[in-house]
């Protein structure tokens, strides 16, 4: 019977990881993946997203991959070269989107100006899976996106 409890509280618990996981996950997409986004857009999908920072105002940077889940979840399954800490470095480059505070620190009042340029994406991994946007690498810049 303590075999049996045990098992249970095991498979519970991996359950309960999985879906933290699974959560982070989703809400990594949410907030860092737009195969659509442009620069034009960022005050509105900064608006849409309602995002914020350490400190409850509204997120001074984020960057969005153009891309879709699948090239991003790539880098976590062998895309990526691994760094420290759970992170890999993508092996290719991706157009990225900035979209950086420019006024306002409370919603909706915040303002965003979009800058776009090309850069291998480090993003931190959990069962294979991109959970975190970590930073990027430059190597080079885009214009028009």
């Amino acid at each position: 019977m303590t075999f049996q409890k045990a098992f249970l509280y095991l498979l519970l618990l991996c359950a309960t990881v999985m879906a933290d996981v699974n959560q982070q996950y989703n809400h990594f997409l949410k907030q860092h993946v737009d195969g659509e986004m442009t620069i034009q857009k960022c005050k509105s999908q900064m608006e849409i997203l309602n995002l914020n920072g350490p400190d409850g105002k509204c997120k001074v940077k984020n960057t969005f991959i153009l891309a879709n889940s699948d090239q991003v979840k790539a880098i976590c399954t062998g895309g990526g070269t691994p760094k420290e800490n759970n992170l890999v470095q993508s092996n290719n480059p991706f157009i990225v989107v900035i979209c950086t505070r420019t006024g306002g620190d409370s919603h909706p009042n915040c303002t965003y100006k979009g800058s776009s340029a090309t850069k291998n994406v480090i993003i931190a991994c959990a069962r294979k899976l991109p959970v975190h946007y970590d930073g990027d690498v430059d190597i080079g810049t885009t214009d028009g996106k």
